[in-house]
């Protein structure tokens, strides 16, 4: 079994993790920022497991990276690891932050635009999403599908998984109730969440739902069992994902 990952906070790597989470207006002790892997730990490492997918040895991208604490799991878990994002300063945060905890191998690069990532054809066999999409620009959306499927080889994964629904009552960032079914003119800005609709049509043509029962797999591996609601979720959907409060998918590349 892989240990959990700790970081060496004697180190230099330390240092340079607490500055440049300062320098992306950042507390470096917010549990958001300094405890963000320990989370995805006991988050994201069972989800890979729900799903049958395992990290090690593979060529795998993480599209939108923020401050790296899935970056340091897929690293810790054997991957070999690309992570990208939109912001430089963030960059730098999961730069210093998979340093600190032991992973100088691992890749990172800023994409400013994600419509044209700098990397080659078919050279990843996994590319992990996570609790990114619904920030991605609507009219972005199909080119950076396209990105997907160009960067993924044939058989590769997609997995989207903590991604805030348009679908939900309540706007899970700012927990609101009610906005995310208003038009997005009325609150620009504040509807965060992605539409399913919107989604299927920048999957249409490039993958194949590939989820199968391991929306129910991975909601009892992270939370011992299946809630009341989730029951209701998965007794709706032959994929329950789609429109479930956070999307999470396992997509498919033929």
């Amino acid at each position: 079994m892989t240990d959990r990952p700790v970081p060496d906070r004697s180190s230099p790597a330390q240092t340079r993790f607490e500055e440049a989470a300062r320098a992306a207006k950042m507390k470096p002790d917010d549990a958001w920022v300094e405890g963000y892997a320990d989370y995805e730990w006991d988050h994201l490492r069972p989800l890979f497991a729900a799903y049958d997918i395992d990290p090690a040895g593979k060529d795998v991208l993480e599209f939108g990276c923020n401050v790296g604490g899935s970056a340091v799991v897929l690293a810790a878990l054997g991957a070999r690891l690309t992570a990208i994002d939109i912001d430089a300063a963030t960059v730098a945060v999961a730069r210093a932050n998979l340093d600190r905890h032991g992973f100088e191998n691992a890749t990172t690069l800023p994409v400013p635009d994600t419509r044209a990532i700098p990397l080659r054809d078919a050279g990843f066999d996994v590319i992990v999403a996570n609790s990114v999409l619904e920030y991605v620009p609507a009219d972005w959306l199909a080119q950076v599908f396209g990105e997907f499927h160009r960067l993924l080889r044939p058989g590769g994964h997609l997995l989207i998984c903590g991604t805030a629904s348009r679908l939900s009552p309540i706007e899970l960032h700012s927990r609101r109730w009610g906005i995310n079914w208003l038009p997005r003119a009325i609150l620009p800005g504040e509807q965060r969440g992605l539409g399913p609709i919107a989604l299927a049509k920048a999957v249409r043509g490039r993958f194949v739902d590939a989820s199968g029962d391991h929306w129910v797999a991975a909601r009892r591996a992270i939370h011992g069992r299946l809630s009341p609601i989730n029951r209701a979720i998965a007794a709706l959907a032959r994929s329950p994902g789609w429109i479930a409060p956070y999307i999470e998918l396992l997509l498919l590349k033929p």
